[in-house]
């Protein structure tokens, strides 16, 4: 038996009393590599489907909070990409834009609704941040992949986001609620550039190259 992470791993062992080995899914990061930009834009990006269930109000709401503390004179701006292809996910577009209006960030926020994977990868790579806040995720591959466009994770301190890819703080930031995500947000804008090399290195973990040497050692330790 295999889980996606460690925290996943953990959760299985309470349960079932049996503790899985761990097999981590891949990613493409030779493929996302190329499009990490060495100039990065001072853009906090976060990708996830247009539902309330994802968090986009918190993260409007931690921006608009990192705006006063990092100063509204600075450039800093907030990229929302996600898919929104029905009535609820549309409508909660509009709530959320009607909520940076009423934060008065309407001109720092941007709301790409269903972008190709081409240009998801484009703003990761142009990103100096990207946050992901829903808590307890099982792994959270969107991370790994922002990571690989060089940009400094934000996560939700809890699953595995924070206990498997951001390694509890090592290769990013965490939060618990909404004043350390926005602290977390200057932080990060502040250490991207010492930080960005570790990032980067971090995921090859997350490749496709480290997942078949694992399926393969564990083929042969199983005599496959």
């Amino acid at each position: 038996m295999y889980a996606n992470s460690l925290f996943t791993a953990y959760l299985t062992e309470n349960a079932l009393g049996v503790r899985p080995g761990v097999l981590y899914p891949p990613i493409d990061v030779k493929l996302i590599r190329k499009y990490a930009m060495s100039n990065k834009e001072p853009i906090v990006s976060m990708l996830a489907r247009f539902s309330s269930s994802k968090g986009q109000d918190f993260v409007i709401r931690a921006f608009s909070r990192a705006l006063s503390i990092y100063g509204d004179e600075e450039d800093l701006e907030l990229v929302l990409m996600g898919a929104a292809d029905d009535l609820a996910s549309l409508s909660y577009v509009k709530h959320l834009m009607k909520l940076s209006r009423e934060l008065g960030i309407s001109r720092r926020v941007r709301f790409m609704v269903n972008p190709s994977i081409d240009t998801v990868y484009r703003v990761l790579g142009g990103s100096t941040v990207f946050i992901h806040v829903r808590p307890y995720e099982p792994f959270g591959i969107v991370v790994a992949e922002a990571m690989a466009a060089g940009a400094i994770p934000i996560v939700h301190k809890s699953g595995g986001p924070w206990i498997d890819i951001v390694r509890m703080g090592r290769y990013g930031l965490g939060f618990s609620n909404e004043e350390e995500a926005a602290l977390g947000m200057c932080r990060a804008m502040e250490i991207a550039k010492e930080l960005r090399d570790a990032v980067m290195e971090r995921v090859r973990e997350f490749s496709y190259e480290a997942f078949r040497n694992r399926v393969d050692a564990i083929v042969k330790e199983f005599g496959i």
